[in-house]
């Protein structure tokens, strides 16, 4: 059986060996680094003043920067220029899943043995998020920004029934839902995302790692959510919609908008959204804490929608790559600029006690409520087999769970089981 990355590494076999016979390695760039980075405005804006600024002080190579080249996904179109030889040296906008994909077919450098890793990573407090991201003891990736799935509540709805603040367990979602809902008409929270497999990190895994202190649910060769927690989280969704308080299907329209759902997980790239289409419902807002079975002194572990950048191997320039990106991540002054372009939280624990975010987490508080949760929040599992893993999810968890097809505790042993075979025969 050839699994895709048996194809891939014969096809980056096949492109090294027909570089080793052309003039392809002779034309890697040792005067310049070329970055790749996210496809969207907001960050482009942040990278064309971070590059001007590097390049203006000439303490390093110069940077040539541009949007990732891709008309479909990020991940395919890297892949495509690893084939054909014409990757960065530098690229942006890869999750922790990928990162390790390309860990394992040998196309990233290891960043944590670079120098100068250890001191960003107390410089840019990142000891504890960098957790997520180490795979025995290596680097594939460096995290720039965290964005934990929280839950917004029309806080308006909330008073009108009772909650002066935001839900913070399944109890308290079952008190509100038990005011609110209206069965098959107006629903408490829209509990599951969608039915495609990403969707699956802002549902059910945001709610296991909640109920698991932020553990993880696969390591290795091994699913681990057939334990209490994912028996807690998977209860939680199986009695909301046995008691009809979440609907199979929101279609395309927005619950919180109507009122058709009081409550749902939404990441801090929704308040642009939300701002320009719907500013009068977020103005009655309420971010809460991901729910949790009780409630812990710290905020409650969740998903965290990050991203970062890794260095190729094939790069001639690794070292000053990493300068770049080490003086980048950084500069106070430039996480701020950051913050400031694309709303999104840099991947620092100390966004709230830092004098130099004071300013703009005082002004805005949805804002502030992701920083308080980026240190508990947790990435992807450290798997190349990522989409195969949530598409077992998808099918043998939740929607049995949504139907009402299987008991949470049978689709749990399922999921995993299913999900362990498929990784025993990919290893």
């Amino acid at each position: 059986m050839t699994t895709r990355r048996d194809a891939l590494l014969m096809a980056l076999g096949g492109a090294a060996l027909l570089a080793g016979c052309g003039r392809q390695a002779a034309e890697r760039r040792t005067d310049r680094i070329l970055l790749w980075i996210a496809p969207n405005a907001a960050e482009e804006s942040f990278w064309k003043v971070a590059v001007a600024r590097w390049n203006a002080q000439r303490i390093g190579l110069p940077v040539d920067f541009t949007t990732i080249p891709t008309a479909g996904n990020s991940e395919d179109t890297v892949l495509s220029a690893l084939v054909a030889g014409t990757e960065p040296d530098l690229c942006t906008n890869v999750f922790s899943g990928f990162a390790v994909q390309l860990a394992a077919l040998g196309q990233v450098a290891d960043l944590a043995a670079m120098p100068g890793y250890d001191a960003l990573i107390e410089r840019r407090h990142m000891r504890t998020i960098m957790a997520g991201w180490t795979q025995g003891k290596q680097v594939a990736a460096l995290p720039i920004y965290s964005s934990p799935t929280l839950l917004w509540w029309r806080a308006d709805l909330l008073d009108k029934h009772g909650l002066g603040e935001p839900p913070a367990t399944y109890a308290d979602v079952y008190r509100f839902c038990e005011r609110y809902a209206v069965r098959q008409s107006r629903y408490g929270m829209q509990v599951i995302a969608g039915r495609a497999w990403q969707d699956r990190w802002f549902d059910y895994i945001s709610y296991y790692y909640a109920a698991s202190g932020g553990q993880p649910y696969l390591a290795d060769t091994h699913a681990l959510y057939d334990n209490a927690p994912g028996l807690q989280a998977a209860g939680f969704v199986d009695r909301m919609y046995r008691q009809g308080w979440t609907a199979l299907d929101f279609d395309a329209e927005e619950p919180l908008v109507s009122g058709l759902a009081a409550g749902a997980v939404r990441g801090p790239w929704d308040v642009e959204r939300f701002a320009n289409i719907y500013p009068d419902t977020l103005a009655r807002i309420a971010v809460g804490p991901m729910i949790a079975p009780t409630v812990g002194p710290l905020p409650a572990s969740t998903f965290s929608d990050s991203k970062g950048a890794v260095i190729f191997r094939s790069s001639r320039v690794q070292r000053e790559a990493f300068a770049f990106l080490s003086w980048a991540l950084g500069e106070e002054a430039l996480n701020l600029l950051w913050l400031q372009r694309t709303g999104l939280s840099p991947a620092r624990d100390d966004l709230l006690t830092n004098p130099a975010f004071a300013d703009y987490y005082r002004g805005n508080a949805i804002a502030r409520a992701y920083a308080a949760n980026v240190a508990t929040a947790r990435p992807p599992a450290l798997s190349e087999h990522t989409i195969d893993i949530q598409k077992i999810m998808s099918a043998r968890l939740v929607e049995p769970l949504m139907l009402g097809s299987a008991k949470p505790a049978e689709a749990l042993a399922d999921a995993v089981a299913r999900t362990d075979r498929m990784l025993e025969v990919q290893a």
